[in-house]
């Protein structure tokens, strides 16, 4: 059954088909918050230990991985000191996030990720965080972008709700990520020297730390005036960087507004492993249009599963 059927078989049976928009329209922030306090306290109230047993065996987002968490923490570590020698600076995220901080910035569905109470949710991508980290500290002036970019690197257990193929994945996994703010500098220098440092960190991660071959794709995506142009000159740019890596560039468009201009892959083995791109997501939340955002990330545990890092970690 569809979402939006079960939702409407719930307010049916709660005796108000209005029920969401009568709450959302007449009750602040706070008072939403503490009504879902006080609905999830009654809720908790009417739970045993048996019934809590029974819904542990049932609710996928709250079981372990089968991976050795001591290989997860290791292969964090060894990116985050790689990255920091890069230039990154690593931040420790909160594992929750602002409410809406995918699905408002990133058109993300709000149905894939898991909402809390408390005006919160479960990060389900660190790189909306960092995003607004950034944001706050360039609006109060404790981070400036002006003269030179920022760069900021993460790891974080994030949660997502929508369903994985594979059994050999949970809904819950470790995301390395790395984010690269600064201005509009023209003739797309910020671009190319962003996209160029990410770059340079993980051909140094999986190809000179973990010894593996891998090819890059480049993808157009829509946001600048000039698109073939924009991937044009960015492929260009990366070829005489890097003149031994594999890039290919695909111009097929695709409906995707997440992407800003270009998205880029980097797959070892045919596995992708890392997915990135130019956002808009600071241009949003400081109304600056001369705001630039880079963000990357790889998955950690997916490493572990393909057996990617093996033994050089």
């Amino acid at each position: 059954m569809k979402n939006s059927n079960i939702i409407e078989n719930v307010l049916e049976k709660a005796g108000n088909k209005n029920l969401i928009n009568e709450l959302t329209n007449r009750l602040s922030q706070s008072e939403i918050t503490t009504f879902l306090l006080a609905l999830s306290k009654e809720m908790a109230n009417r739970n045993t230990p048996n019934g809590l047993l029974s819904r542990y065996e049932a609710n996928r987002f709250v079981k372990p991985s089968g991976l050795n968490p001591i290989q997860v923490k290791q292969a964090e570590l060894l990116m985050l000191e790689m990255a920091e020698a890069s230039g990154f600076s690593p931040v420790l995220l909160s594992p929750a996030g602002l409410l809406g901080s995918c699905s408002v910035i990133a058109k993300v569905d709000q149905n894939n990720v898991i909402s809390a109470t408390r005006g919160l949710e479960l990060i389900a991508d660190s790189t909306n965080m960092l995003a607004i980290y950034l944001a706050d500290g360039i609006k109060k002036k404790t981070i400036d972008n002006t003269k030179s970019p920022v760069h900021l690197s993460a790891t974080c257990r994030v949660t997502r709700g929508q369903m994985f193929q594979s059994m050999e994945f949970v809904p819950h996994f470790s995301l390395f990520t790395l984010a690269s703010s600064g201005k509009d500098r023209g003739s797309y220098g910020f671009e190319k020297n962003a996209i160029a440092r990410h770059m340079e960190f993980y051909i140094s991660y999986f190809g000179e730390k973990l010894g593996h071959k891998f090819r890059v794709s480049l993808n157009i995506r829509n946001g600048y005036a000039d698109k073939t142009g924009f991937i044009e000159r960015i492929h260009l740019h990366l070829r005489e960087r890097y003149p031994n890596i594999d890039f290919t560039v695909n111009l097929e468009e695709t409906d995707n507004s997440y992407y800003q201009g270009i998205n880029f892959k980097l797959s070892v083995n045919d596995v992708e492993i890392v997915d990135g791109g130019f956002v808009d997501w600071t241009q949003k939340l400081l109304g600056n249009k001369k705001e630039r955002l880079l963000i990357s990330g790889a998955g950690v545990d997916l490493q572990l599963v393909t057996g990617m890092p093996d033994k050089k970690i």
